[in-house]
């Protein structure tokens, strides 16, 4: 018997790896393809299988054939749209002819093409094109946009230099965008109108006053908002700086529509004025402050609650055990084995929590009448929990368990050495130690706060019909 060689096997799984590659699979697919006549889809199967390999024989040849069939098929679907005048049809029909034809030649396979179809196709796409340039222009002059932009956008598609189509297209949307911004103007919905007159200034720039209209609705639909210091109605004396939060949020929350005024001239003001929530009524507060401080809204509020429980820890002597190892003989091997004993030990476990709790009450009021925009009571909880244990011996080997006496083994003992149960142990072993600053939960509980007040104000701003 002949023997195997590392090149022989080698050689073999090569020939094994090509008889299982894609590119042969594809093949004998488009094959089958070809034998029923689906000479379309048989070309795409061998388009598939010289992607995965751009050398295979059988694959080109079988596309040579069957791309030629279905190219045929495809031009003889065009002629005849051709000679019926079915412009639309016989346009479509030669693209997608077209396109069949370069997907072929991709793969370095040529097709018989004749010239006079491309000439046939440029009649008819001229024609097509001249019928929806009326079509478009017909339905533009009787303000049905809609309906002409979709012709204008075709045009656009099939030749993108043909006439005035890109000029048409657009004024098929400014028109109506125009039009629109103008009528949420008249009726004082300025944030609407200046979308629209926003969309037209980039589309057409120069389009009538469209820039001066953009300007003035942006200006009217904005909300200049003075953030006031909020008042502590708490028995607690802690200084709450929430406010500083809320312009800070505000100030950063992208919303084109919000203006915040700067936070060093509304403080400025209030001292100067001697604005005083306790000397003056929420609206009468936000008409004075709106004259003062040109804004359209003040944002003000009073905290109802406020409450801090400092660390307070707690510390408890628990029973465990160590785990040791230890030399036993056995007589059934009768040899020394190592066993796991284990000695009863205590060790500490300490546990405690530390928290913060806040309750806002805000108010977003218009300066110009005086009413109530927005509003709504905020609270928020901060906590923070530590639970760790310690221990003097050999940590590693530390397992929890049950005993009432150290030097006697009674039948209450336990040891709790499950696997879970270690990884407990380990755990608490390994467990943060120390409690998070109150100072630092103060700003995490602020800033919540904020951004769920924030949210309700932008919330306010994007519904707003006027």
């Amino acid at each position: 018997m002949k023997r195997f060689t590392a090149h022989t096997l080698s050689f073999l799984l090569l020939l094994t790896a090509m008889a299982c590659s894609p590119a042969k699979t594809y093949t004998k697919k488009g094959n089958k393809l070809v034998q029923a006549g689906v000479y379309d889809e048989a070309s795409f199967s061998y388009m598939q299988a010289l992607a995965d390999d751009r050398t295979h024989v059988d694959a080109r040849i079988g596309l040579r054939y069957s791309a030629q069939k279905a190219f045929n098929g495809y031009l003889d679907k065009f002629f005849r749209a051709h000679n019926e005048s079915q412009l639309k049809d016989a346009v479509y029909s030669y693209r997608k002819a077209d396109k069949f034809y370069k997907d072929v030649v991709f793969y370095g396979v040529e097709l018989e093409f004749p010239t006079y179809y491309t000439a046939y196709y440029e009649e008819d796409l001229q024609a097509y094109l001249s019928d929806l340039y009326l079509k478009g222009s017909g339905l533009l002059g009787e303000k049905k946009f809609r309906e002409a932009e979709q012709y204008f956008k075709e045009i656009n598609i099939l030749d993108p230099d043909y006439k005035d189509v890109d000029v048409l297209k657009t004024m098929s949307v400014v028109i109506p965008t125009y039009d629109a911004g103008l009528g949420y103007f008249e009726a004082g919905n300025y944030r609407k109108a200046y979308l629209n007159f926003d969309k037209v200034y980039g589309l057409r720039v120069n389009y009538k006053d469209v820039a001066n209209l953009r300007k003035v609705s942006k200006e009217r639909a904005t909300i200049t908002v003075a953030v006031m210091p909020f008042e502590n109605a708490s028995s607690y004396a802690y200084p709450i700086t929430i406010n500083s939060y809320i312009i800070s949020d505000l100030a950063g929350a992208n919303n084109e529509f919000i203006v915040v005024i700067d936070r060093e001239n509304t403080e400025k003001l209030i001292k100067e004025q001697k604005l005083s929530l306790a000397n003056n009524s929420n609206e009468n507060l936000a008409v004075v402050a709106g004259e003062l401080m040109g804004a359209k809204a003040i944002l003000t509020g009073k905290v109802l609650d406020f409450g801090v429980q400092h660390p307070n820890m707690r510390h408890h002597e628990r029973t465990g055990y160590e785990s040791y190892q230890e030399k036993v003989y056995n007589p059934a091997s009768k040899r020394m084995e190592l066993q796991t004993r284990y000695r009863k030990v205590m060790y500490s476990e300490f546990q405690g929590e530390s928290a913060v709790r806040l309750k806002i009450q805000y108010q977003l009021i218009s300066t110009e009448s005086g009413t109530v925009l927005a509003s709504d009571v905020v609270e928020h909880n901060e906590r923070d929990e530590i639970r760790y244990i310690s221990y003097e011996g050999n940590k590693r080997n530390l397992v929890s368990g049950s005993w009432k006496s150290r030097n006697e083994t009674l039948p209450t003992d336990k040891i709790y050495s499950s696997y879970g149960q270690q990884r407990e142990v380990q755990r608490l072993l390994n467990a943060k130690r120390d409690f998070k600053p109150i100072n630092e939960m103060m700003v995490s509980m602020q800033n919540r706060i904020s951004n769920r007040i924030i949210n309700q104000v932008i919330g306010y701003e994007m519904s707003r019909t006027q």
